[in-house]
């Protein structure tokens, strides 16, 4: 029964890493998607389990497409949106009222608030961060901020304690991609099958020599 509990451990370890890889390899080219990884440590002297999750932080690749309205982070830090979440997905757009918003509408904002430009205006953002319209002039700093226990909410959002950040680099007229590596994910995937498949086999054949043990006392 110790070998098969011992087995059982390493096959949700195992199961664990495949949905987490799985996931990243989904999201290759998800915009501004990170990495997630597993970490694990052992109990006892045979068994182990989860520990935990963390986030790269690496910069994913730049997509520079020159539209005005998309912007990329260079380091480690998110955007700042008006519904309390944050983004690194740059992916903005100017809504019907000259309102700077993601994809489904929410705010992007400045350290003063949500960013506006009247009709025909046209935006700049310098590497610092600072927002300003052609006719408006400044309007203020993109509000960039880090995520202590960063969160994945789904659709590129993420919660966490924010605090601001000042040390950063705003492309504009670009995206960033995801900053998961296709290949190494692909290899992480095939060796975390063959791990769960080999601790599968151990439970199975753990099993049938309980079974025959049992039927050898009956």
């Amino acid at each position: 029964m110790r070998d098969l509990y011992t087995s059982f451990t390493g096959a949700s370890a195992a199961w664990k890493q495949l949905e987490m890889i799985s996931n990243n390899v989904a999201n290759v080219n998800t915009q501004g998607f990170r990495e997630q990884r597993q970490h694990f440590e052992l109990v006892g002297q045979t068994s182990v389990k989860s520990s935990g999750t963390t986030f790269s932080t690496q910069d994913g690749e730049l997509e520079t497409d020159n539209i005005a309205t998309h912007l990329a982070l260079r380091g480690d830090g998110f955007f700042a949106l008006a519904d309390g979440s944050a983004t690194r997905d740059g992916s903005f757009r100017l809504d019907a009222e000259g309102t700077l918003v993601t994809n489904d509408g929410t705010a992007v904002l400045t350290e003063g608030g949500p960013i506006r430009l009247d009709p025909g205006e046209q935006l700049m953002v310098s590497p610092d961060g600072k927002v300003t319209g052609s006719l408006s002039g400044e309007i203020g700093r993109l509000e960039i901020v880090q995520l202590a226990k960063a969160t994945p909410l789904g659709g590129g959002r993420w919660s966490g304690t924010a605090t601001p950040v000042q040390d950063i680099n705003v492309v504009q007229g670009a995206r960033e991609g995801s900053n998961v590596d296709a290949m190494r994910a692909m290899v992480d995937l095939i060796e975390a099958s063959r791990f769960f498949e080999a601790q599968e086999k151990v439970m199975q054949t753990s099993d049938e020599m309980q079974g025959r043990l049992n039927r050898i006392k009956g």
